[in-house]
């Protein structure tokens, strides 16, 4: 069984370009209910979920809000402009 491991926020850039396919960043609020996911798919791109886990489960549009990315530094951008600087970041 795998376990998530902390990584420093520090490296964030350089983490979420070198994810494998087979791994993932998850990103927790300190300050509220949100998530990010980010994951990489085969063609290299970066696919992102974006969660509040306030907001009731049937409503799938604003719930489970996916978005792709080219590039890493687009990813943190949107972390950095989402949870401002109060995040803890978590690979598994």
């Amino acid at each position: 069984m795998n376990e998530d491991i902390a990584i420093k926020t520090k490296n964030l850039t350089y983490r979420i370009s070198s994810l494998d396919i087979d791994e993932g960043i998850r990103i927790e609020s300190l300050t509220s209910h949100e998530k990010i996911f980010i994951n990489k798919d085969a063609s290299g791109n970066f696919v992102v979920q974006l969660e509040n886990v306030n907001l009731d489960k049937s409503d799938n549009n604003d719930n489970n809000n996916i978005k792709y990315f080219t590039s890493a530094e687009e990813v943190v951008r949107l972390v950095n402009s989402t949870f401002r600087k109060y995040f803890s970041v978590w690979i598994y």
